[in-house]
């Protein structure tokens, strides 16, 4: 489902790739809190979803998993201190965390940890088509 007001030619193309690495392996589903694609847990230990589409498109990308209310970061190219920003929340009280809890995407300017991004975001289904996860792609501003 893409969003109708995304301007970013790049940002559509590199969400267009991370769903694709993402389904690589199967349809997503999530089992003990855990995202999967297929057989495939998220993260992988070489985050080789997020890291492709970095290498190809030049933005970061994130993989998140729902957890209660909340949507946390499975896999991401994202740093801080150093280390991959794994486990950090969306921020509850964006513009974003609401979209995607009613199954909408969102696209345009959004605070990451800190930082601001030109940012695209989609919720991921499972099957029944509950929302169990999200993607995004961002490029700093």
């Amino acid at each position: 489902m893409a969003v109708e007001n995304l301007s970013n030619a790049n940002l559509m193309k590199a969400m267009d790739e991370l769903q694709t690495q993402a389904g690589a392996t199967g349809d997503p589903s999530l089992r003990d809190g855990v995202l999967h694609f297929g057989e495939q847990a998220i993260p992988r230990p070489d985050f080789a979803i997020v890291n492709a589409v970095q290498e190809k498109h030049g933005t970061f990308a994130t993989l998140f998993v729902a957890q209660g209310d909340s949507f946390v970061r499975a896999a991401t190219n994202i740093f801080v201190e150093g280390e991959r920003a794994i486990g950090t929340e969306l921020d509850p009280q964006g513009p974003v965390i609401g979209q995607l809890r009613s199954g909408l995407g969102y696209a345009g300017p959004a605070q990451i940890l800190d930082a601001h991004y030109d940012t695209y975001y989609e919720p991921i289904f499972d099957n029944a088509q509950a929302v169990i996860g999200a993607y995004l792609v961002a490029e700093p501003i």
